[in-house]
Formats: structure tokens, C-alpha cells, sequence
């Protein structure tokens, strides 16, 4: 006999049934893992929630799932001594931004490992680095190995260390994938560094793990904005509502996203456009520049292409040990790229960028998907992990054969590269009878 796949609907949603007895954490684990199955169960949710069963403790716990916090306080307040309850009310008001509530109802968390991942999420969600930088240290004992990464990546992240930080997150999602967390700070702090396809592809990865995070559907939705892709940003504006009708920002930029499509826009410029800031966006670090240049542009606080064709050769030159070699040399990786020293704002707005000013001959041979020589073949197709895919980008890697040509030693010189990203690439080249040169 065969198994037959149906096509029959998802039972309906029965809190009353779920949420039946003591609550316990497996119970409220199971619950949420069924609100949040489909868009049609959170409705029956708040549906649910308008009928005389939805009451006590029970109605509490669906609130403080729909993210109607402050409701659910007054709810599961009498229930604090129940452990799974007193961490639904802990995080209830750590949303609300009551961290010395948060503090009085996980006492326990020296000693409670449920209670210190929760207290720690709390200080991370006010964003005080200093403390959870504290508190970390004295209840690090009690995470496991992923969620101590996480913090750790967070506190450097507060203290700025962005480098840092999408270290931190990097490994973290090497042991797990499925971290919500982590690949939410990771995809804002790509979105931050201008790295926006990465960023998107991190959004949509982490919307994949309910229940839904506003903030990073809302991010996407602006990626989507960006792009001039206003329906899709539209979808992502009205998820957002659907999480939280109340939601001001995810409302605003939902009628913008409205009033874009009601628009014509000349589709070729805003390629161009976007092309254009994307190359101004570049930060300087990508480019291969001596000790001295690059010192020296550090301290002038210049971190892009765009902050660099704004300074005119004079500008330069009267920089402490710039000189004539430092200028010349930048004055080449601008050529190469159609720019030069002293662009004004309507040059920049007026110039298509990214192509060199005189011809420049390519010898290496483009990517061919089709070709039955794999060193022939497009980068993408070895789905490298997010880490490498960022080392193979800066290295302008393009095929897998431009990859096989470079050493163990150049990719190990790369920053956030270690041993773990290597042996991924040697894998995946040996599938293919290929290795690194050397």
C-alpha cells in the first residue's frame, strides 16, 4: 500500500483547547507553534479572543502572543509563581520597556537558566550594552554555546563593534540557522553597511521563524521600497498590521509604498540610481590601498567612495603625510571606477557610474551556468554560507574557477575568515574534483 498526500486544510485553532489546565513552557511552546502556522490561524486567534471562553489566564497568554502586551500584563499578573507564566509576564513588560518590573518577577535567574535567557533578552531588547555586558559574564554559565555567541555579539554590536559583532552572529548561525535573533541583528547590520541584497535575503530568512518580528518585516519592506518593488513592500508593510494593527511606522510607509505605485518612474534611471549609490556606498577598506592612504583617509573620517570624490586634490595634499604617491594612487582606483577628486552633487547625479573612463580589458573569461566545465560555472552555484559568500565578494570573485586559483593562505588573510569558512570552501570544491591552489 502507498502513502496518498491530501491537500486538506490545517485544523482550526482551538486556544481553549491548547491553553486547557496549568500552563507549562511545552504548552505554551505548542500554542504559539500553532497561532503562527498561517496568517488564518493569528485571525482565528483574534477572533478567539472575542468569544466569553477567551478569559483568565488563558486570554493573557493569547494577548501576550499577539504582542498586545500591555492587556496581558493585568491578566497574568495573579499567576505570576507559575514559571512559564512568569516568563510571559517578564517579557510582557521588558517589550514595555519596565525593566525594573522584568527584574522583580525573575528573582531566580542566578540560579533559573529559563529565567537568566529571559533577563538577558530583556536588557537586550532596552538596549543597555553595559549591563548585559555584566549580567553576561555572571549568568553566562547557564546559556548554551549558541545564545552565549548571541549576546556576546550583541554587547559588542552596543558598544559599536559592528565588525565585531557580525563575527559574533556569523558563528552563531553556523551553529544554528535558525537563530531568529541572530539572523535579525545580522541582517541590520549588513542593512546598515549598504549590503542590501544580503540584507533582504537575512530579513526573509528570519520571517521564516514565527512569530512575526515588526521590525524586520518593516526593514524588508523599506529594502523592497528601495528597489522600486512598491507591491512587494506593500506585503511587507501589511504583515506588519496584521501583526499590530497599531503599528504607526509599518502605517506610514504603507501609504508611501501606495502613493509610489500611483507614480510613473522612468524604470532605466532607477536602475541607474541605484547602481550609482550603491558604488558610492563601496567603503573604502574594499579597495587595496597602502598603510599611509588608508591611515590617513581614516583620520580625515573618509569611509566610502561617495566622502572621497567630494575632496579635491588640494583638500588632500594639505593632510599630514599625504602626499603626491597617496594621491596618485587613489586617483587610479577613481579612474577605474568613472570618478574623480572634487565631484559636485549634480556631476555625481548626472554621470552613470561604475564604468571606467578608458576601456579596460577583462582576460578573465565571464561565468557560464551551462558550461560542462565547472571552474567555468557562476560562484553562486557552490550556495556558499553567508560568511563566505561576503569574503568571495570581496575578493571579486566571480566564477568557481576564480575561486580554485586563490591560496588557503589569501582567503585565511581576509578579515572574519577563519578555518570553519575554509573548510566549507574545500568541501564544496572536492564535490566537484576541484581544490585550492597549492
Amino acid at each position: 500500500m502507498t502513502d496518498t498526500v491530501t491537500n486538506e486544510p490545517l485544523p482550526s485553532l482551538d486556544p481553549s483547547a491548547l491553553l486547557a489546565g496549568e500552563i507549562n513552557q511545552a504548552k505554551l511552546d505548542a500554542f504559539r507553534k500553532a497561532v503562527f502556522q498561517t496568517v488564518d490561524s493569528v485571525e482565528e486567534l483574534r477572533d478567539w479572543l472575542s468569544t466569553p471562553m477567551a478569559k483568565g489566564v488563558a486570554r493573557g497568554v493569547a494577548l501576550w502572543a499577539l504582542g498586545r502586551h500591555a492587556e496581558s500584563v493585568a491578566l497574568l499578573e495573579p499567576e505570576r509563581s507559575n514559571p512559564a507564566v512568569a516568563l510571559c509576564l517578564a517579557d510582557n513588560h521588558a517589550a514595555l520597556g519596565h525593566i525594573d518590573q522584568v527584574d522583580s518577577i525573575l528573582a531566580k535567574r542566578s540560579t533559573d537558566a529559563a529565567q537568566a535567557l529571559s533577563w538577558l533578552r530583556a536588557l537586550d531588547s532596552i538596549g543597555d550594552g553595559e549591563r548585559l555586558a555584566a549580567d553576561l559574564a555572571k549568568l553566562g554559565t547557564h546559556l548554551g554555546e549558541t545564545d552565549r555567541k548571541y549576546f556576546d555579539g550583541r554587547v559588542r554590536e552596543l558598544r559599536r563593534d559592528s565588525e565585531g559583532a557580525i563575527a559574533c552572529y556569523d558563528d552563531v548561525l553556523a551553529l544554528d540557522p535558525n537563530h531568529r535573533y541572530a539572523l535579525f541583528r545580522l541582517a541590520v547590520n549588513v542593512d546598515l553597511r549598504g549590503e542590501d541584497e544580503e540584507a533582504r535575503e537575512l530579513y526573509e530568512r528570519a520571517l521564516m521563524l514565527p512569530p512575526v518580528n515588526a521590525a524586520c518585516v518593516v526593514n524588508l519592506g523599506i529594502l523592497y521600497e528601495d528597489i522600486g518593488n512598491y507591491r512587494r513592500a506593500m506585503q511587507c508593510f501589511d504583515l506588519a498590521l496584521q501583526a499590530n494593527p497599531e503599528n504607526a511606522r509599518a502605517r506610514l510607509f504603507r501609504r508611501d509604498a501606495a502613493a509610489a505605485l500611483n507614480m510613473y518612474y522612468d524604470e532605466d534611471q532607477e536602475r541607474r540610481d541605484d547602481k550609482r549609490n550603491k558604488l558610492l556606498r563601496t567603503p573604502i577598506n574594499d579597495f587595496e590601498l597602502s598603510v599611509r592612504s588608508r591611515n590617513c583617509l581614516a583620520k580625515m573620517n573618509i569611509k566610502s567612495l561617495g566622502d572621497l570624490v567630494k575632496k579635491t586634490e588640494a583638500e588632500l595634499l594639505s593632510y599630514k603625510n599625504f602626499g603626491e604617491t597617496s594621491l596618485n594612487e587613489i586617483k587610479d582606483i577613481l579612474k577605474i571606477k568613472g570618478l574623480r577628486l572634487g565631484m559636485t552633487a549634480d556631476e555625481l547625479m548626472s554621470k552613470d557610474l561604475g564604468e571606467a573612463s578608458e576601456p579596460v580589458v577583462h582576460t578573465e573569461e565571464a561565468p557560464d551556468p551551462e558550461s560542462p566545465d565547472p571552474i567555468r560555472r557562476p560562484i553562486t552555484e557552490l550556495d556558499l554560507s553567508v560568511r563566505s559568500r561576503r569574503i568571495v565578494d570581496l575578493l571579486k570573485i566571480r566564477t568557481i574557477g576564480d575561486l580554485s586559483s586563490k591560496t588557503e593562505a589569501e582567503l585565511l588573510a581576509c578579515p572574519n575568515f577563519g578555518q570553519t569558512s575554509l573548510n566549507e570552501i574545500k568541501t564544496k570544491l572536492d564535490e566537484l574534483g576541484l581544490s585550492l591552489r597549492g
